[in-house]
């Protein structure tokens, strides 16, 4: 019997990159505004160097973070590479430049049409209903996303992976969320749009895994449980399995 449904973010129930832009060029929006914030308190660098020294690391820091190395926190990162460009700035710099660089991102952001509806659906069904979410960014930033866009009143509990240190496809961050909702692991489903870390992290706790079809996201090694186009397709899928 299915108690619960627990969703991955950005891809799954947001739509965090609506113009199709490759990864970096979409975290550059953000690094834009940040320098300008970060370069106004001291001496000035070089634009491109600035970029470079924070663009280079970005994926291999991503990735050493889902393999269970170091966490990776924006606040984190920014303060790295000050250091290396020689910018000095205080804790109320770091936090405006985290403040900026998150603010151009976020109005790129858009709600997927059926979303509110999918989870209102769940929701009459009696499930518990969580979010599971591998973001650099801290946590209070996407939980006023999910407010604005109306989803927090569907939402039983959410975790994201720089508030805890752990990152999906670790099973700690899934554990963490099953324990909060009180459900067993063979009793959730995790809903999420990439097959590495959603689908295997998911069935590797034991939780039934639907994959969100996203071509940019694509695995021939995964078999997931189910697969959706379209997130209220999950409505089916679960009233299937319970």
């Amino acid at each position: 019997m299915i108690r619960a449904v627990i969703f991955d973010m950005g891809g799954t129930l947001l739509d965090f990159n609506p113009g199709g832009l490759p990864w970096l060029e979409w975290e550059r929006l953000g690094l834009e505004q940040a320098y300008e914030t970060l370069v106004a308190q001291g001496d000035p660098v070089s634009r491109e160097t600035f970029f470079t020294q924070f663009m280079d690391e970005l994926p291999e820091r991503w990735t050493q973070a889902t393999e269970g190395g170091k966490n990776l926190r924006l606040a984190d990162r920014l303060r790295e590479v000050c250091a290396a460009c020689g910018l000095v700035p205080d804790e109320a710099g770091i936090d405006r430049a985290v403040d900026q660089y998150i603010g151009a991102l976020d109005k790129q952001v858009v709600v997927y049409a059926d979303t509110l509806d999918t989870l209102a659906a769940l929701q009459g069904r009696n499930l518990k209903i969580g979010l599971v979410s591998n973001t650099m960014w801290p946590g209070e930033y996407h939980r006023r996303e999910l407010a604005r866009f109306g989803l927090e009143p569907y939402l039983d509990h959410t975790v994201f992976s720089a508030d805890v240190g752990v990152w999906k496809p670790q099973p700690g961050i899934y554990t963490y969320s099953l324990d909060a909702l009180g459900v067993p692991a063979a009793a959730a489903v995790f809903v999420g749009d990439m097959p590495e870390h959603d689908i295997v992290g998911a069935q590797g706790v034991g939780m039934r895994g639907v994959y969100k079809r996203n071509h940019s996201f694509r695995s021939q090694e995964v078999e997931p449980d189910a697969t959706i186009d379209d997130l209220y397709e999950l409505v089916e899928v679960v009233e299937t399995w319970s």
